[in-house]
């Protein structure tokens, strides 16, 4: 982080502060329940310390649901008040817990100043836009208009905290915002609607009914744990079919963490090109199964050590259809599998199983096949010994445009100095090469 980065994240409790005092002055400072308020800074608090990875870089909670009720419930200033007041103590709480692998600590001071103050701004202009809508009476003052100024209110509080959010993850990052946000909007949409119904849900019934706000936080917690299990699910199948990725590679001690070795290089050059993270984990995704379709190649074929027969062949041409056909069962591996169907094809069309040529193959197939040569032109085989490095990025020169993507050889050359070492290990849900011209049948088989 940057100082300057530091120093805009910190100013940002400038407009926090200056919201709650000028909403002192131009709203009524109506106090409201002070059960229904501290019944429910307790129930936020505890929300933000059990935050759900939902997507990598990306953890959620449902402290929307409670921001949004003390907007609906209470005057403007005061709504903003308890807000901030929520966040600071449940994330006052994580900055004196500890990563206990790491020792950093869960939130840094400068989080949880940003966070305050950027949630604060935001409720300042969800207040501003319910309590407005609901005072002009342009829609009326029926339940109708109520739902739509909630909704124009939870539109707010998600639209403001999001783009602080994702603004400043860019400039940190060096990358678009638009792409941060994207990355999770698939997800994140879906389960913030719902938080937000059942913020809407919480003021409602808890209005003048403080302990029904402990009742309700049932159904929050439900969803809660319903974000907590979908991510739980997504984080076992995806370590299950890793699993049987690693049991095909063990079939031969030669290709023994193959599969682990071809994911790191294809992260590492994936990030050379400046991918987006959703990208780049898609494809470290795919590159971990690449060969998962061997699983249907008979022994005597997978361990041959000359070069294979025509049938022997065929069969082996078909284990990226094989391997895409088993990822079809895996929601997890919607996008990533047209990569490994696709990891065998060459840029001149002369690959297979589609015979695919140039931009039809998709880029991070086009990643795996450069990792995957690689992988096996430096490790040892049955038939030949591992190739130098020098050697083994000669022979993917020499297949630069013909065999191989030519900016994908040139981002993967580029990683080279600092791949000299073994290479990084990916494991888990969420995580930033080549074979031989010369040796065809390792290329083939591979």
């Amino acid at each position: 982080m940057t100082p300057r980065l530091r120093a805009g994240l910190l100013l940002t409790a400038v407009p926090g502060a200056a919201a709650v005092l000028l909403l002192l002055r131009l709203t009524p400072a109506a106090p409201g329940d002070p059960v229904l308020m501290l019944v429910l800074l307790v129930l936020g608090a505890a929300a933000a310390n059990f935050p759900v990875m939902v997507v990598p870089r990306y953890k959620t909670d449902t402290g929307p649901a409670i921001d949004l009720a003390f907007v609906l419930l209470f005057s403007p200033a005061a709504a903003v008040a308890l807000v901030g007041l929520t966040r600071i103590l449940g994330d006052g709480v994580l900055c004196f817990r500890r990563n206990p692998q790491t020792g950093t600590r869960r939130r840094s001071p400068i989080d949880l100043v940003f966070n305050t103050s950027q949630l604060m701004i935001a409720a300042a202009c969800a207040a501003i836009i319910y309590h407005g809508v609901i005072a002009s009476g342009a829609l009326g003052s029926g339940l109708a208009a109520q739902l739509v100024a909630a909704a124009l209110a939870a539109t707010a509080l998600y639209v403001v905290s999001t783009s602080a959010v994702v603004i400043a993850a860019g400039r940190m990052l060096r990358r678009s915002a638009f792409d941060v946000w994207a990355e999770a909007a698939g997800i994140e949409l879906k389960q913030t609607a719902a938080i937000y119904i059942a913020g809407y849900l919480l003021a409602v019934l808890s209005n003048g009914r403080p302990l029904l706000a402990v009742v309700m936080m049932g159904p929050i917690a439900a969803l809660q744990l319903a974000l907590n299990r979908s991510a739980q699910i997504r984080e076992q199948t995806v370590a299950a079919v890793e699993s049987m990725a690693d049991v095909v590679d063990r079939r031969d001690p030669y290709t023994y963490q193959h599969s682990q070795d071809v994911a790191a290089y294809a992260v590492r050059t994936a990030r050379q090109l400046h991918l987006a993270d959703r990208d780049v984990e898609m494809i470290r995704l795919a590159a971990r199964v690449h060969d998962l379709g061997k699983i249907a190649v008979p022994d005597s074929v997978l361990h041959k050590q000359g070069r294979l027969t025509n049938e022997e062949f065929e069969l082996m041409k078909r284990h990226p259809q094989d391997g895409a056909d088993i990822l079809a069962k895996f929601p997890e591996y919607r996008s990533g599998r047209e990569l490994v169907l696709a990891h065998h094809e060459r840029i001149d069309g002369r690959g297979y199983p589609r015979g695919l040529s140039g931009s039809e193959i998709p880029l991070g197939a086009r990643i795996i096949a450069v990792a995957d040569a690689w992988d096996a032109m430096t490790s040892n085989r049955p038939y030949r010994s591992a190739l130098d490095q020098d050697v083994a990025l000669g022979e993917l020169m020499r297949g630069r445009g013909t065999q191989w993507d030519s900016d994908v050889v040139d981002a993967f050359a580029a990683t080279l100095p600092g791949a000299a070492a073994e290479p990084e290990r990916h494991t888990g849900v969420a995580a930033p090469l080549l074979r031989s011209l010369g040796a065809v049948a390792g290329i083939l088989t591979s």
